[in-house]
């Protein structure tokens, strides 16, 4: 069989297929690899030198097993079975010595880390540690390891995608983690059916199997002892080749609302700072869905002043308070998102134009109430204030859901939309754990 006629058709037209003709022990052989994923240098020194020393000129098939022995003194050296093995490793950093009549011998030569690991961008600290994760899954299993010191740490590790061939990583801890959660995970992984696994939603939509929720059925983190905690809490952690973050299963209401401050302050000062993202998760989604509500269809529960000031407030804005408020929302939205888009430099004076500058010519344009500026400033504040980009939009989501509610029916509507949203996430599970624990478990831990 021709391998390397083979190896160069399924890689025709790639201009980083690289061979070189390469004369061992006086048989004409073919060196091959991709230029970008493999170390000229390494190539140098851990394979065509210890070759050259190579003597004699013995069969082919005892050619193959002395390069093979020779490149093992200084490198990772195998011997492929077949071209589909060979291409594997030639993507994944491999260099490849072609013997004629013999085989393929696979050299490990991948080029240096990239980047480095550095301080957390989104999950910031003050008194944590600074190491965050990057984008090569051996580089971020080193940083757990030196987190979680122990022999009880296993790791298992597969490749998703037909064509992307992403290398997971799915890593527990024996004895803390139920082991049908790791054997629903691997089963899970071995069956995902997909082109690629490239992007952090690829990841969050296909490993969950169904979703049908705007809810996260995956948590992620960026940081190093966040990820190990997870762990030790008995979950199941997931590298991504290419991705920096680290992702944790199964998932529930109670985790999502835990800020990487949590570990880092004393017992009360945590408790006390879950509880205020409590009263800002309630707030974010129920602002202004009452404020609607109240204005619009049950003005007498509001107290007489406030009523006044509202009323005040509105005498000469044309438009109602629904179409205010879900105006108000959704430039709040594009605001965000501008700010996401744009460039560093710009994304900053982009939010301080739109919410201060455009905001307050609104206002005096009497295109807009102060009093619902104010309650879906306050309600997109409380929103910034849960942990989790993934979870803060599904709020989001919900908040101008319950908006539509309350303008159809009033607080009967909320009341509705409130139950509705309830149902559903009752009825989420991931990987068989109760989406709303820890509350949907203190029935059994109290009575």
């Amino acid at each position: 069989m021709d391998y390397f006629s083979e190896l160069s058709a399924r890689f025709a037209d790639a201009a980083d297929f690289t061979a070189r003709e390469l004369s061992v022990a006086g048989t004409a052989c073919t060196l091959c690899f991709l230029d970008g994923l493999v170390s000229g240098s390494e190539i140098g020194e851990l394979v065509i030198r210890p070759l050259e020393q190579l003597s004699g000129r013995p069969l082919p098939g005892a050619l193959l097993e002395r390069a093979v022995s020779a490149g093992a003194q200084t490198a990772v050296a195998a011997v492929c079975e077949d071209v589909a093995e060979a291409e594997e490793k030639l993507l994944t950093g491999f260099c490849l010595l072609i013997v004629p009549g013999a085989g393929i011998a696979a050299f490990e030569t991948k080029t240096g880390e990239k980047r480095g690991p550095s301080e957390p961008e989104v999950e910031s600290t003050t008194r944590g540690p600074k190491d965050a994760f990057t984008e090569t899954a051996r580089t971020n299993t080193g940083l757990l390891r030196r987190h979680l010191r122990t022999s009880r740490l296993r790791l298992w590790e597969t490749s998703v995608g037909r064509e992307s061939r992403t290398g997971v990583s799915l890593l527990w801890l024996e004895g803390l983690t139920d082991p049908e959660t790791v054997r629903r995970m691997q089963h899970r992984l071995a069956s995902i059916d997909t082109e690629d696994l490239l992007t952090p939603a690829a990841v969050e939509h296909v490993l969950p199997g169904k979703r049908r929720t705007a809810f996260p059925l995956l948590q992620y983190t960026e940081r190093t002892d966040k990820f190990a905690a997870g762990l030790l809490a008995g979950r199941v952690g997931l590298f991504v080749d290419g991705l920096p973050v680290g992702y944790l299963a199964p998932v529930n209401l109670g985790y999502l609302l835990e800020a990487a401050e949590d570990k880092d302050t004393d017992y009360l000062s945590a408790r006390f700072l879950k509880l205020l993202r409590l009263v800002a998760l309630a707030c974010a989604l129920l602002l202004p869905a009452l404020y609607v509500a109240m204005a619009e269809y049950h003005q007498e529960m509001l107290p007489t002043p406030l009523l006044e000031a509202i009323i005040e407030s509105k005498q000469k804005v044309p438009f109602p308070t629904v179409l205010e408020i879900l105006g108000l929302l959704a430039a709040f939205e594009l605001l965000q998102e501008a700010g996401l888009s744009a460039p560093k430099a710009v994304s900053q004076p982009v939010s301080i134009i739109g919410g201060l500058v455009v905001g307050t010519a609104a206002v005096e344009a009497n295109l807009i109430s102060p009093a619902a500026l104010i309650l879906v400033a306050a309600a997109g504040i409380c929103g910034f204030a849960l942990p989790g980009k993934s979870f803060a939009d599904a709020i989001r989501l919900c908040r101008f859901a319950l908006t539509v509610c309350a303008a159809l029916a009033g607080l009967w509507g909320l009341t509705f939309g409130l139950l509705a949203l309830l149902v559903h996430l009752s009825g989420l599970e991931s990987f068989d754990r109760a989406y709303l624990a820890p509350f949907s478990e203190l029935k059994n831990r109290y009575m």
